[in-house]
């Protein structure tokens, strides 16, 4: 006799993979709060709160570095360009056209430059936000009786 096969696993999505640490934490902190509730506890929404912050705080956090290090790679790649430019253009054999040339790739490195940095300084501005926002809440919360 033939040991049946095993039963069938349901196919992942990538998209599963993804949300599934986020989804696991909202829970584990729901988790917690109910039994805050159930223990009696008076504060449990501003805990709860701040919980959550913190949550999306370390998500930012990591969107935050992840596209800082995106950035610092791309202009490695932009500088070799602009250094492989530079040789060129500094040529004895330069023609007008290697200088027209020379001057639109500059301009659309030094374009796409400018669009990293706003990039960059945007999530930078909406972290510090986040930061300043878990700073008053843990505050709130060191002021509660049993915190």
């Amino acid at each position: 006799a033939r040991a049946p096969p095993p039963p069938a696993q349901p196919k992942r999505r990538a998209s599963d993979d993804v949300a599934a640490p986020s989804r696991r934490r909202a829970d584990d902190i729901a988790q917690l709060h109910e039994t805050l509730g159930a223990r009696g506890s008076d504060d449990a929404p501003e805990v709860l709160e701040l919980h959550r912050t913190v949550d999306s705080l370390f998500e930012a956090e990591e969107q935050l570095l992840n596209a800082h290090m995106t950035v610092i790679q791309e202009n490695a790649e932009l500088l070799t360009e602009e250094g492989r430019m530079l040789q060129q253009v500094q040529g004895g054999d330069v023609v007008d056209y290697d200088i027209d040339t020379y001057v639109a790739r500059l301009g659309s490195i030094l374009d796409r430059k400018a669009e990293q940095i706003a990039g960059l300084q945007a999530q930078l501005r909406t972290f510090a936000a986040k930061l300043r926002e878990e700073e008053d809440q843990s505050k709130l919360v060191r002021q509660m009786p049993m915190w």
